[in-house]
């Protein structure tokens, strides 16, 4: 296709357009009545062919106006490359002994191990007997009438399928995805080449492209930046950003050769979904089986990242126990070569959770190791201990809880935080029983304000802050008149300026509605609450059924304070298990202001997580406020007792301590999802800004950059925290993947915070061999997701011949269009000049003006 049109550009604008017209027309009746004129001084000839050139460059200076544009259209051809992903992370290393028997014949007639044309046929009748759990029929009924010579011929048969199947054993999932693209009997790889450009990428937590000749060689010795110890399928796919449009050769499809485990933390159905917008699929090839193998492992440990003194952390762990039903398993805690506790239980097929208490009577960080003994016939023997660490603080976080009367949700938080031997409670509680026998109630009935604080050398005191010392004020359903507006500057104070964390708890009578004050409403992570009141209307069914239930959001599940269990999806469920709450207050988000968890209506109503908030979170200043919309967290006591009631108000204040004491200032606080992480473990850096900050420099941009503590002076690796779309005061970034060692990481700001002193951030990472290890399956769901939202398809090795009729062409044939503009290229203004020179002169050789 090669097509040629002008166009022109100034006709777009109509009064322009009519403008020029009518300057042309009016030049066109001047040089009309000059030219009558100039008849009577020159011949006719010389007369006609002045007003032709006058003419002749009106026209032009018409077209100039108009702005004509030379536009054509041509083809262009283009041929697209194939990405060819092979996975080798740890759990490709499995030998799938477990798999059944169709599965193995499967697998060994898609890598030329058995069959022909000659016996395809009967090789089908093995595959649908072993798929109806029947003996496969060895012998077929015309070969033989020999008794004899049959139960030999079956016997013959049986044994070889037999010692293909030990071949198969013997192969690990890397070794499966070789042969699948190399095997010479079909060379899947060299079909693919023929079609057009391949890449070969190997990935596991990182990606890197190599050659046809190293998937020749073993796949165990891969460079160290592909962290085999860890899994992120998004890796295989992130070559793709603009490559269809700046590559010569764009990407028209992705080949993954994997067992679909993914252990990144990250979605790669999101990255598929983008793909499928550019259209370009992705075929998944999943290698290994989805049946569970034996084996016994250590999938889970759920733990603090960091206690206090003699605090008596708990260790979470949860046993993979797949194929030993009914037997004996031992668990052994160890700190170094020490044997701290031995704790055993009878396999029933499922996982089981296991709890230690750890030691916390040293300070520092202090390493430990989970272990189960190995037994006979394991699919793999590497996943049966885990190292992990914890960093012991002394210190306590100090609560001020504040109260107007002994309510349901006092009583029960008063125990909670009482009970609780890393926790300075300090309690007011204005209005209590006293009957005058003491000298003075039994709580404090009276805040602490305007304490003096005596200076050295007996010079004049000063006032100090009264809640300099709290890390975290919880108010509750307290009167205007005892929390005047005076009173809630210094809790502004303490929030905003000494970075400390507040928690205001809703109430029937006055929190908030009953307050008229600007800075509470200042602080407020939300405007305009409303009662919504369910008491009456479900109030006869039963206790555990009645109200709204809690759900999590993607943020809430993300926050350490919000999680009951370590396994994200045992998480989501205990909240949605918790009891419902009968009374809340709803209210619109203030900007910056982030949703934990959303009620859920009894009557099914769709939830909106914007207006339905019961547990929100703000940053204010240097400091934060979650406010609880419920007056009834007790409920959650329901039949379970002090578990998640007293473990979440616990975590609350050892998390506000540890914002209180986070690396940061007034406009900024920096810190990780996680401090302590196994290598190859990816670690969330954030920056928190304040509202004030931002509306200030809306376009500050923060940097990350990385150090080995050893050597303070030697960068790493530096990355930018990328601005997140929902939450508009947080930057973040996933950190590489870092070997193990103690590291530094330093925060940095443009513009650079005026006066700031330096924030930095510890990290420490330690070896882990078993973060891949803890599920073996292969997971055909994820690979299914990802295929269907690319516009790919789920393949098995028995079904990648399909691949050649399901690949796109790779020539691409686009059309592309160029243009010329006429009315300022140089040769119109050459042929105006000329005209005009020329009429300049006729009219100056023959007299004329």
């Amino acid at each position: 296709m090669n097509e040629r049109h002008f166009q022109f550009n100034g006709l777009e604008w109509s009064g322009w357009t009519i403008l020029s017209v009518c300057a042309v027309v009016a030049a066109l009746v001047s040089i009309v009545m000059l030219f009558r004129y100039e008849r009577r001084l020159v011949s006719s000839s010389i007369g006609n062919i002045l007003i032709t050139l006058r003419i002749a460059a009106l026209i032009l200076i018409l077209l100039t106006f108009l702005e004509p544009v030379l536009t054509w259209s041509f083809n262009v051809n283009k041929t697209g490359r194939l990405i060819v992903a092979v996975d080798v992370s740890d759990s490709m290393n499995t030998q799938d002994r477990h798999a059944s028997d169709l599965e193995k014949l499967r697998l060994a007639r898609a890598l030329k191990m058995i069959g022909n044309d000659q016996v395809n046929s009967r090789l089908d009748r093995w595959e649908a007997a072993y798929a109806a759990d029947q003996e496969p029929p060895w012998v077929d009924g015309e070969e033989t009438a020999n008794p004899e010579k049959r139960e030999e011929l079956a016997a013959s048969r049986k044994k070889n399928l037999a010692a293909i199947f030990a071949d198969i054993d013997q192969l690990s999932r890397k070794e499966i995805a070789q042969k699948l693209l190399l095997n010479p009997a079909n060379p899947i790889l060299e079909k693919l080449q023929e079609r057009g450009q391949v890449d070969v990428v190997l990935f596991a937590g990182d990606a890197v492209t190599t050659e046809k000749t190293t998937l020749e060689k073993s796949l165990n010795e891969v460079p160290d930046q592909v962290h085999m110890e860890l899994s992120n399928l998004s890796q295989a796919l992130k070559n793709t950003g603009g490559s269809n449009e700046t590559s010569e050769a764009p990407i028209s499809g992705y080949i993954l050769l994997t067992d679909g485990r993914d252990n990144s933390q990250l979605n790669p159905v999101t990255m598929a979904k983008q793909l499928g917008q550019m259209k370009v699929p992705i075929y998944p090839v999943m290698v290994g089986t989805d049946h569970q193998p034996k084996d016994i492992s250590i999938a889970d440990l759920d733990y603090p990242q960091t206690a206090f003194k003699d605090d008596r952390p708990l260790l979470q762990a949860r046993i993979g126990t797949n194929g030993y039903d009914g037997q004996e398993i031992s668990v052994t805690l160890k700190q170094g070569d020490q044997e701290l506790a031995v704790k055993s239980f009878t396999s029933s097929g499922v996982s089981k959770l296991l709890e230690f208490e750890l030691d916390s009577g040293k300070l520092g960080r202090q390493e430990f190791t989970l272990e189960t003994e190995v037994l006979p016939g394991e699919t793999r023997d590497d996943n049966n201990n885990k190292n992990f660490a914890i960093n012991i603080v002394d210190d306590k976080s100090h609560v001020l809880l504040v109260e107007e009367t002994a309510r349901w949700e006092y009583r029960f938080l008063h125990h909670a935080l009482e009970r609780d031997k890393r926790i300075a409670l300090e309690q007011v509680l204005f209005e209590q029983p006293y009957m005058g026998l003491l000298p003075q109630p039994f709580f404090p009935n009276q805040l602490k304000i305007n304490v003096p604080v005596a200076k050295p050398n007996d010079e004049p005191g000063t006032q100090a802050h009264p809640f300099a010392d709290q890390d975290l004020i919880i108010i509750g359903d307290v009167s205007p008149a005892h929390l005047e507006e005076e009173n809630w500057k210094y809790i502004q104070t303490f929030v905003g300026d000494q970075g400390g964390t507040l928690v205001l708890l809703a109430g029937k009578k006055f929190m908030p509605l009953g307050h008229h004050s600007p800075t509470l409403n200042e602080l407020l992570p939300l405007k305009s609450p409303k009662v919504i009141n369910w008491n009456q209307t479900n109030f006869k069914v039963p206790p555990g059924e009645r109200g709204m239930r809690l759900r999590l959001t993607p943020e809430g599940e993300a926050e350490p304070l919000m999680q009951f269990d370590a396994n994200a999806e045992i998480n989501r469920d205990i909240w949605q298990e918790l009891p419902g709450h009968l009374w809340y207050l709803q209210g619109e988000l203030k900007p910056g202001a982030t949703v934990l968890a959303y009620g859920v209506s009894p009557f099914n109503a769709p939830p909106n997580e914007k207006t339905d908030g019961v547990i929100i979170h703000r940053q204010y200043g240097s400091g934060q406020v979650i406010w609880v919309g419920i007056d009834s967290t007790w409920r959650w006591r329901f039949r379970v007792g002090d578990r998640y009631h007293h473990r979440f108000w616990g975590q609350l204040a050892r998390w506000a301590a540890k914002n209180k004491a986070a690396a940061g200032n007034e406009f900024v606080k920096f810190s990780l999802s996680k401090t302590d992480i196994d290598a190859g473990e990816i670690t969330t850096a954030s920056a928190r800004w304040t509202q004030e900050y931002r509306d200030q420099f809306p376009d500050v941009k923060s940097t990350v950059s990385i150090f080995k503590a050893s050597e303070p002076d030697k960068v790493l690796a530096s990355l930018e925290l990328l601005n997140q779309k929902n939450q508009p005061l947080l930057q973040e970034a996933n950190l590489p993947a870092l070997p193990e060692g103690e590291y530094q990481l330093k925060l940095q700001t443009t513009p650079p915070i005026a006066g700031a002193k330096e924030i930095t951030t510890p990290l420490f990472v330690h070896t882990i061999k078993t973060i891949e290890l803890g599920n073996l399956t292969s997971n055909p769901q994820l690979l299914t997701e990802m295929a269907e939202s690319s516009g790919g398809q789920l393949l098995t090795p028995q079904t990648i011949n399909e691949l050649m009729e399901l690949l796109p062409s790779l020539k691409q044939e686009t059309t592309k269009q160029d243009e010329i503009s006429v009315w300022d290229h140089w040769f119109f203004l050459i042929l105006i000049m000329g005209i005009l020179t020329v009429e300049w002169a006729l009219r100056k050789l023959n007299g004329l003006p």
